[in-house]
């Protein structure tokens, strides 16, 4: 009777009847308040209601009642995620072993849970159960290729995203993956050019539509084309998003006018955290995959933690981990500090160094040296109107509103240009045995000499192995994920003066930097 009973409340809940599951939950708690699976329902109600932190607090008294349901451990999972509770999530995810999921819903949560904290090799194998019992669940496919492309199984996750398309048609995402995979005929390219007009109402849809016209075009070696296409692709999101200007002005200025704060001098030998920050699609992935190639170096890929526990100490208000006020605000250091150290520790696999790669963590440069006394940011800065092509061509994360400012080209100028002044500020006030800046030109002209200055920047030994990054078999779960296991090459230099006109008003933009 309880399983019956249980069964039908997840169904009222995947169906959307929030209300009728409540209920339900409710009248099996006046009859018994230690009913686990009761608050357990509870708690996945409060989930889809996004009311996190009441999830939460349902799901610890359902723990409290011996809770082993593993659709509901996966939901406190999802709630743990969502208020930043990372290392929870992951420590959670990595409890329940794939035995345990009896159903392809609760084998893709687990997987999506372990993919969210940076391991995709372990969630394969449950994004692979789901699959295999739900064939026609699209984002379970999904999910799989991604995680697939992110661990270097490129065929594999050409294959997945085909059988994506084969389920779904119109699952656009997946489309502009394969064309990033593989080269496309001028048949591929037509679909895609009808697709994208038939879609063009919808701001997401063409969006990724039109990413994909432009990745065939630039290809193919013709840029006006590739540049024409972006510009499509991106005016229906960019309209839709409203980025503001003076917004990004305040964020960029509340770093530079944060009063200094007392040190963390509470150090820590065994563990030295590496930040390697800098502009999205920079060289910040080559720089982790040359220095996690080391022996004495893991890499735990892009943790959002350093600027969620600033933002948590600093007590500010509204939903964006990364705002002026949060920025600005007084912070305790060594709190931020230990809880780092604590939330990373598992990550590091017993390497006294761990590589924190999170791109945006330039905002927090200097809040990572006060908070964690033995850390070492180094900073990647590559040519600015490269950087500005690159980061307009890039197709980042749609619900991440920091990436706004790449729908529209004038918007990218203006952030590469504030980026390139905080850049200059921090190199100009850090010190130099902490922060370190890499270019990533000269990190292409002379890789063995750049990188053996890196290796001595962490005090460590060289090992020649750092000079073969692209055999390093680590997970990449960035859009770099395919370049980076190729060797070093000079391609991406200079490609600002493919574009044209473009080229040369994005030139004159940054002649005086």
């Amino acid at each position: 009777m309880q399983k019956n009973w249980l069964s039908e409340t997840k169904r009222q809940l995947h169906a959307g009847q929030l209300q009728a599951a409540y209920q339900s939950a409710l009248e099996r708690l006046a009859d018994n308040r230690s009913d686990a699976d009761a608050w357990g329902i509870m708690s996945l109600v409060a989930l889809e209601g996004e009311n996190f932190s009441k999830s939460l607090e349902l799901s610890d008294k359902a723990l409290e009642l011996g809770l082993k349901d593993i659709g509901i451990l996966a939901g406190r999972g999802r709630a743990l995620l969502a208020t930043g509770r990372q290392n929870e999530a992951r420590d959670l995810a990595r409890s329940i072993i794939l035995s345990d999921c009896k159903n392809a819903l609760d084998a893709d949560t687990i997987g999506v849970i372990l993919a969210r904290t940076g391991l995709h090799e372990e969630a394969v194998s449950y994004f692979s159960f789901a699959t295999a019992n739900d064939h026609t669940h699209v984002q379970f496919q999904y999910n799989l290729a991604t995680s697939l492309q992110f661990i270097g199984k490129l065929e594999k996750a050409k294959q997945a995203y085909k059988k994506v398309l084969d389920i779904d048609p119109n699952f656009h995402r997946a489309r502009l993956a394969l064309v990033q995979l593989e080269p496309q005929t001028d048949e591929g390219l037509k679909q895609i050019e009808r697709l994208f007009e038939q879609n063009r109402s919808d701001p997401d849809s063409a969006l990724q539509l039109g990413h994909a016209a432009a990745k065939i075009f630039e290809e193919r070696g013709d840029y006006t084309k590739s540049l024409e296409w972006l510009l499509k692709a991106k005016a229906g999101k960019h309209e839709q998003v409203n980025h503001q200007q003076d917004w990004v002005t305040s964020l960029f200025g509340a770093v530079k006018t944060r009063g200094p704060m007392p040190a963390n001098q509470a150090a820590d030998d065994h563990q030295t955290p590496v930040f390697i920050v800098g502009m999205p699609r920079s060289g910040t992935t080559l720089i982790e995959r040359i220095l996690s190639s080391h022996s004495a170096v893991a890499s735990a890929g892009e943790l959002p933690d350093l600027a969620l526990l600033v933002k948590r100490s600093g007590k500010t208000a509204g939903a964006h981990t990364l705002s002026p006020e949060s920025l600005a605000a007084a912070y305790d250091p060594h709190e931020v500090g230990q809880s780092y150290l604590e939330r990373t520790h598992e990550l590091s696999g017993g390497s006294q160094y761990l590589i924190d790669k999170m791109p945006f963590n330039f905002f927090f440069a200097g809040h990572i040296l006060e908070s964690l006394p033995t850390a070492k940011v180094i900073m990647v800065r590559r040519d600015p109107r490269d950087t500005v092509f690159a980061n307009f061509r890039q197709l980042f994360a749609t619900d991440f509103g920091y990436y706004n400012y790449a729908y529209d080209l004038e918007d990218t100028v203006q952030f590469v240009r504030h980026f390139c002044q905080l850049a200059d500020h921090w190199s100009d006030v850090l010190a130099s045995d902490r922060y370190c800046e890499v270019r990533y030109e000269e990190m292409i002209t002379d890789q063995e000499a750049e990188s053996r200055r890196l290796i001595e920047f962490l005090n460590l030994d060289w090992e020649e192995q750092c000079l073969q990054f692209h055999k390093n078999q680590s997970p990449v779960a960035t859009a770099s994920s395919v370049q980076v296991r190729s060797p070093i090459h000079s391609r991406s230099v200079d490609q600002w003066k493919r574009f044209g006109e473009a080229g040369d008003i994005v030139d004159a933009a940054f002649r005086d930097h």
